[in-house]
C-alpha cells in the first residue's frame, strides 16, 4: 500500500494530477464492469491501477481499490481475498489513527492532506470496511456478527453530506445481503424486518440511475426467491419479472438470467415443469458464463429434477452429482445434505434401497455438524427416510410388514409435528400456504403408509385426527411427487415469530368459532382404547420437541 502521503496535495503537479483524475475515470470504469458482472475485466483493471496509484502516492486512491476489490472478491466468494482487503484498508486507516494521535511524527511530517481531508476519507472507507465485513460475515452464516457489523454501519455518523449517498447505498446493500444469507439458511423469519427496510429505502420510482438500478434488481431477485421459497409463488413472480426487465435494459445479462432462475424454481414448485425446464435453459448460458457456484448449482439441481422426470436416472445422478461438486466446493452443508436427499430418489427410482440409506445416513451427520440446524430439517429428513422403507417394503413383499411398520414410526410423528405448525398461523392465507406447501407431502405419505400397510386402526385413527383438523389426500404411489419436493421443500413464514413455533394449552377460535386454532386436546374415537395416535404424537414430542396434544380434557368423539 502507498504510505500516507500527499493524497489530494494542493501543490501535486499537473502531471500527478492528471494521471489522478485518469485513475479516478478508471476506478468508475471497474465500477461499471462490476455491476455488469464482468468481475474478471474490473478484476484485472484495478490491479493494473495499482503501480500508477503507488507512483503518485495517493492513499485514498488505493483505499478505493481495496474496497472495490473486496467487493469483488465477496460475490465471487474469494473470501480469502475479502480477509486480505480488509487488513489493507485496516492497516492503512490505523496509520492515520496514529498520526493523529501523535505515535508516527515521522509519517506526520509527511502528510499534507488538510486534517477535514483525513477525517473524510477515514469515515468513507470505515464504512466500506463495515460493509465488506457484514457481507463476509452474512456469507460464512455468521448471522449474529453481521447483524452488529450492520448496525455499526447504519450508525456511521454522517458529518459529510457529500457521503451520504455513498452511505445509503452501502446499508441498503449490506441488508439485502443478510437477507438473502438468512433466507440461504433457512432463517426465513428473521429475514422479514431487513426485507421491510430495504423497500423502505427503495420506496419510490428511483432515480434511474445504475446504483439504483443495481440495488432495486438485487432486491427483487432476492425477496422474489424468499417468496418463492415461502411459499407465496404469485407474489414472487411480479418482482422476478421488474427485476429481469430492469437488469435487460442495463444489458446485466447475469442479474437478467438470475431472475429467470428464480421464476424457474417458481414455475417448479407450481408444477410447471416445461416452463420451469424452459427458464432454467434460458438462464444457464449467462450463468455458466460467469462461473458463480452457487447459481450454477442450483442450474444443476434442475438440470438434475428435470431429467427425474423423464426417466432418464443416470443423466439425473450425473447433473445432481454436479450441483453437489459445486455446493462442497463452497463448504455449504445444508446444501450438500440436499443434495443428497435428492440423489437418493435416483437410488429409490433405481431400487438401490442400500445406497439411499447410505446417503440419508451421510445427510443426516451433514445437518447434525450444522449449529443452525432445526427441527423442521430433522423431520422432513425423518420423513425422507420413511418413504425409502416404504419403497423397499412395496419392492420385497417377505419384508414389507417389519418395513412399512418402521416408516411408519418415522413418516407418522413427522407429519404430526409438521402439521401442528400450520395450527399455530392465525392468517387463513398463511395458514393455507404452510398446508398446500409444507404439511401435504408429509401428511399424505403417512395416510399412504398406513393404507399400504393394512394398519386399519392406524389408517382409522389418522382419519379421525384429520377429520378434526382438515382433508388429507394419498398419492397414488411412493414415486409421484416426493422426488419432486425433496430439495425444494418451501419453508412459509409470516409472522415475525420463530416459523416453528407450535402452539400448544388452551387453543384460540377465529371466524365465529369455526376454525381452532392451537394444539386439539386428545381424541378417543373408542371407549375402550385410549386416545388416537397416542404413541406418534409422543414420539414426535420426544423427537422435535413438538407439543402435539394441548393439556385438556380429551374429546370423546364416538356418537
Amino acid at each position: 500500500m502507498s504510505s500516507p502521503g500527499a493524497a489530494g496535495a494542493p501543490d501535486a503537479p499537473a502531471a500527478s494530477y492528471d494521471c489522478a483524475v485518469t485513475i479516478e475515470q478508471d476506478l468508475e470504469r471497474a465500477r461499471h464492469l462490476a455491476f455488469a458482472a464482468d468481475e474478471g475485466a474490473a478484476k484485472d483493471l484495478l490491479l493494473s491501477l495499482m503501480p500508477r496509484i503507488e507512483e503518485i502516492d495517493r492513499d485514498d486512491l488505493m483505499l478505493e481499490v481495496y474496497a472495490q476489490l473486496g467487493e469483488i472478491y465477496l460475490v465471487r466468494t474469494a473470501y480469502d481475498g475479502v480477509t486480505e482487503c480488509l487488513k489493507r484498508i485496516g492497516d492503512c486507516l490505523q496509520i492515520y489513527r496514529d498520526i493523529e494521535a501523535g505515535l508516527r511524527p515521522d509519517d506526520a511530517a509527511k502528510v499534507s492532506l488538510s486534517p477535514a481531508r483525513i477525517e473524510q476519507m477515514s469515515c468513507r472507507y470505515t464504512r466500506r470496511a463495515l460493509f465488506l465485513r457484514t457481507g463476509l460475515s452474512a456469507a460464512h452464516g455468521e448471522h449474529e456478527a453481521a447483524a452488529t457489523t450492520l448496525a455499526a454501519l447504519v450508525a456511521e455518523p454522517g458529518m459529510f453530506t457529500d457521503l451520504a449517498a455513498e452511505h445509503a447505498y452501502l446499508v441498503t446493500h449490506a441488508r439485502i445481503l443478510c437477507a438473502v444469507a438468512l433466507c440461504d439458511d433457512d432463517l426465513h423469519v428473521q429475514s422479514i424486518p431487513l426485507w421491510e427496510k430495504v423497500f423502505d429505502d427503495l420506496d419510490g420510482p428511483g432515480d434511474g440511475g445504475e446504483i439504483d438500478d443495481a440495488l432495486r434488481v438485487l432486491a427483487g431477485t432476492g425477496y422474489g426467491r424468499f417468496c418463492v421459497e415461502t411459499g407465496r409463488l404469485t407474489e414472487a413472480e411480479p418482482w422476478l419479472r421488474r427485476a429481469g426487465a430492469r437488469a435487460h435494459a442495463r444489458g446485466w445479462q447475469l442479474a437478467a438470467a438470475r431472475t429467470q432462475l428464480e421464476r424457474a424454481t417458481a414455475a417448479w414448485a407450481a408444477g410447471d415443469r416445461a416452463q420451469a425446464q424452459d427458464l432454467v435453459h434460458q438462464a444457464y448460458p449467462a450463468i455458466a458464463e460467469h462461473a458463480r457456484a452457487h447459481d450454477v448449482s442450483r442450474s444443476w439441481l434442475y438440470f438434475g429434477l428435470i431429467s427425474i422426470s423423464v426417466g432418464a436416472l443416470d443423466d439425473a445422478d450425473e447433473r445432481l452429482g454436479h450441483a453437489e461438486r459445486h455446493w462442497r466446493e463452497l463448504g455449504k452443508p445444508l446444501h450438500i445434505h440436499r443434495i443428497l436427499l435428492q440423489r437418493s430418489w435416483v437410488d429409490i427410482l433405481r431400487g438401490d434401497f442400500s445406497a439411499a440409506t447410505d446417503r440419508v445416513a451421510a445427510a443426516r451427520e451433514l445437518l447434525d455438524s450444522w449449529p443452525r440446524r432445526s427441527w423442521l430439517q430433522h423431520a422432513r429428513l425423518d420423513d425422507h427416510l420413511g418413504s425409502i422403507l416404504r419403497a423397499e417394503a412395496l419392492a420385497d413383499p417377505d419384508t414389507a410388514q417389519q418395513k412399512f411398520a418402521q416408516a411408519a414410526d418415522l413418516k407418522v410423528p413427522a407429519a404430526l409435528a409438521v402439521d401442528s405448525v400450520r395450527h399455530a398461523i392465525g392468517d387463513a392465507d398463511a395458514r393455507m400456504r404452510w398446508a398446500v406447501h409444507v404439511s401435504a407431502r408429509l401428511l399424505a405419505g403417512a395416510f399412504a403408509v398406513a393404507w399400504e400397510w393394512g394398519n386399519t386402526a392406524l389408517v382409522s385413527e389418522l382419519i379421525e385426527y384429520h377429520c378434526a383438523r382438515g382433508a388429507i389426500s394419498v398419492p397414488a404411489s411412493p414415486h409421484t411427487a416426493d422426488w419432486a419436493d425433496t430439495a425444494t421443500a418451501a419453508v412459509p413464514v409470516d409472522d415475525a415469530d420463530e416459523y416453528a413455533l407450535v402452539a400448544s394449552g388452551s387453543g384460540m377460535t377465529t371466524g365465529g368459532a369455526l376454525t381452532r386454532l392451537g394444539a386439539l386436546p386428545p381424541l378417543r374415537m373408542d371407549p375402550q382404547s385410549g386416545p388416537v395416535l397416542a404413541r406418534y404424537r409422543e414420539l414426535a414430542h420426544q423427537r422435535y420437541g413438538r407439543q402435539i396434544t394441548a393439556a385438556e380434557a380429551e374429546w370423546s368423539t364416538w356418537p
